[in-house]
């Protein structure tokens, strides 16, 4: 698997109602994912201690192919001018910090007690 790896750090205007933010955050992923089926997997974490603030979001992707697949399905989605106003409305509940990639590792390490 590779994770295509967001990190958003919430506005004053999401800080100010958080309430109204985690419920347009609930919103937003279903309407922003629906169309994306090569997503595997979302998880979100929010950062309590330290950076406060701050999500990440981790979108999984069987491999490289699907990542592209969905960069290219994300290209077209933005031509159209609704889904991108809808798109760049999350600008005024948080400010993007950085993108990056991650892959599992090639050994299996780690456990879940889960």
């Amino acid at each position: 698997m590779i994770y295509l790896v967001y990190r958003m750090r919430l506005t004053e205007h999401a800080r100010r109602d958080m309430k109204a933010f985690w419920a347009w955050l609930e919103q937003r992923e279903s309407w922003f994912y629906r169309d994306l089926p090569m997503v595997r997997e979302l998880r979100w974490y929010y950062s309590v201690v330290g950076d406060v603030y701050v999500l990440e979001n981790w979108a999984a992707f069987e491999d490289e192919a699907a990542w592209g697949a969905y960069r290219a399905a994300l290209a077209g989605l933005k031509a159209d001018p609704s889904w991108e106003s809808e798109r760049v409305s999350q600008e005024s509940w948080w400010d993007f910090l950085g993108t990056r990639i991650v892959s599992d590792t090639p050994v299996p390490v780690g456990f879940s007690r889960g």
